[in-house]
């Protein structure tokens, strides 16, 4: 019996009421090609297999390969990578003909190292289903105006459409995490690029105003924007990062990328 590794952040999720809730809300179909992050032990990954023209699986740890290799056997659709995720390079291991559909039940301790991941592909994805920590997957969708909205939240809801699925219950994973679970979706909004100028200055203003999010926006900006830019951007300067929207960073990065 292979025992979860805490260098790695196992937890597997070997609920069938929750595997098969994933499937349902997922709703994989033939004509879909698939990448799972981390399939572990295989429990959603034979789910999957029966629906879908292909699946592609990633997995780290070596000693769960050979596991996952005999399922690959079992099913003709099935391909197991070893490696990591995050050095993963698709278009060179897959080839994709079409884009892809991905899904992971995710190590808490890289859930910020994969959404980058996932930014820097996303051209590649229909869509993402991830298995997070509650907090940090709440963090992605936060509204304005709220204690958990801050620079992931922007960067998320600029690159992508965000949705809380449902929750799930330690006790539904074996270890237990000390915490509660969250499945959600994201579906690439198109034409974004990470690496885009825009892209980059949303990334530079959000890192300014964040790190100081108690401070009024005229003296987390006061080096960038004067008064008038604030007028002409039709945003008070006396708010805190947290009052603005997205809309609202996208303006300020706009006007600096022209001046």
């Amino acid at each position: 019996m292979h025992r979860a590794k805490k260098n790695l952040g196992q937890n597997f999720l070997e609920d069938r009421m929750v595997l098969q809730e994933i499937i349902d809300t997922i709703k994989p179909n033939k004509e879909d090609s698939f990448l799972e992050i981390g399939p572990g032990k295989g429990s959603l990954t034979e789910l999957i297999t029966g629906c879908v023209e292909t699946l592609d699986a990633v997995e780290l740890d070596r000693d769960l390969i050979l596991g996952l290799r005999l399922l690959a056997q079992k099913e003709g659709n099935l391909t197991i990578h070893k490696g990591d995720i995050l050095d993963f390079d698709i278009e060179e291991n897959l080839k994709p003909k079409k884009k892809l559909r991905v899904i992971g039940n995710l190590p808490y301790n890289i859930s910020s190292s994969i959404m980058l991941w996932s930014f820097l592909n996303q051209d590649k994805f229909v869509d993402l289903h991830y298995m997070f920590q509650k907090e940090f997957g709440q963090r992605l969708s936060s509204d304005t105006g709220t204690k958990s909205y801050g620079r992931l939240s922007v960067l998320t809801q600029y690159m992508a459409k965000v949705s809380n699925l449902f929750i799930v219950n330690p006790e539904s994973f074996k270890p237990a995490p000390a915490v509660e679970s969250i499945f959600i979706k994201l579906v690439p909004i198109p034409g974004r690029d990470l690496n885009s100028p825009i892209a980059k200055k949303l990334q530079e203003i959000t890192r300014i105003a964040f790190s100081k999010r108690r401070k009024m926006l005229s003296k987390s900006y006061k080096d960038i924007l004067g008064k008038e830019d604030f007028e002409y951007l039709n945003i008070e300067s006396s708010q805190r990062p947290e009052d603005l929207t997205v809309e609202d960073f996208l303006k300020i990065s706009n006007l600096l990328i022209q001046a």
